[in-house]
């Protein structure tokens, strides 16, 4: 009888293993200062950060891996310098504490799949860039009160780096500064092939493409919230909202719904569960590793 409870206890604690480690696996890491704020954006090995109190930055935060940030309705705000120890954001440089090239950016993802919701970026020279990165967003972004403007997708000279792509996933941008002269979201150091080859994915805001009349400026891409905003003149086209929003198809429902089921079960792995099965997969066979051990101890 001592032997059967012994062998019941290990078989009920190793099967408890399988929903604690796949809760764990989705947690994101919560931060509430700078310094966490920093070691776990930039580093390659965290995958989900979400914020629980509003945080301010001395430079700018550079995000080089994969990453989810949750802003989780906050805010982060660069209060550092500009070129020459400016505290003016419309002084295009990098600040005096941690020099780098370019402008400041209060999060600028690097060559990454990332997402980020539900957050606003304010004070530096740009609240956020995707510098040959797939940028993400959800929720609530707050882009006001940055000194050139909201979003820039750019491609800087590494020869690794790819054309940006862009996804506005059902989300809602804010840009309370917006003007014709600084629109909430527009591409820079791109060519006109690149910037035509751009995938651009949105649901709800104005779109304006202009052309800089001096030679050998490339097409650009702005975007504005505010119709009054929308910049007039020769060089100035604005585009219908078909070229840049999809057409959506009509749902079609199969002959045999679970036959059509069962098809594209086979040819398509769900991402976001893949992780989550292979971590209940070795939890169980810890499992039956432990029963056989438990057996053999019983015999």
């Amino acid at each position: 009888m001592k032997k059967l409870k012994v062998f019941l206890g290990l078989l009920v604690c190793a099967f408890m293993v399988v929903p604690f480690m796949g809760a764990n696996a989705a947690e994101p890491v919560e931060v509430d200062n700078a310094e966490d704020l920093y070691k776990y954006l930039e580093d390659n090995v965290t995958t989900s950060v979400k914020l629980t109190k509003d945080i301010e930055t001395t430079h700018k935060i550079n995000v080089t891996s994969d990453k989810v940030i949750d802003g989780n309705g906050h805010k982060i705000t660069y209060v550092g310098t500009f070129k020459n120890g400016s505290n003016d954001n419309t002084v295009w440089g990098s600040d005096a504490e941690k020099p780098y090239n370019g402008g400041v950016y209060v999060i600028q993802a690097y060559d990454a799949n990332v997402t980020v919701k539900n957050i606003t970026l304010t004070g530096g020279n740009v609240g956020l860039s995707a510098n040959g990165a797939n940028l993400t967003l959800e929720g609530t972004i707050d882009v006001s009160g940055n000194g050139f403007g909201g979003i820039e997708l750019t491609k800087g000279a590494a020869p690794t780096l790819s054309v940006p792509s862009l996804t506005i996933n059902n989300a809602t941008i804010v840009n309370t500064t917006e003007t014709d002269k600084l629109p909430t979201l527009w591409t820079d150091n791109l060519t006109t092939e690149e910037v035509e080859s751009m995938n651009i994915e949105y649901n709800g805001v104005k779109v304006a493409v202009t052309y800089d009349k001096e030679e050998g400026k490339p097409l650009q891409v702005q975007l504005f919230l505010d119709e009054n905003n929308l910049p007039t003149g020769d060089n100035y086209v604005e585009l219908d909202a078909a070229d840049y929003r999809p057409a959506v198809e009509e749902p079609t429902t199969p002959e045999n719904p679970k036959d059509e089921n069962n098809d594209v079960k086979d040819e398509a792995e769900n991402p976001k569960t893949s992780d989550g099965i292979m971590i209940a997969f070795v939890a169980l066979a810890a499992s039956a590793t432990v029963v056989l051990v438990a057996r053999k101890k019983l015999a």
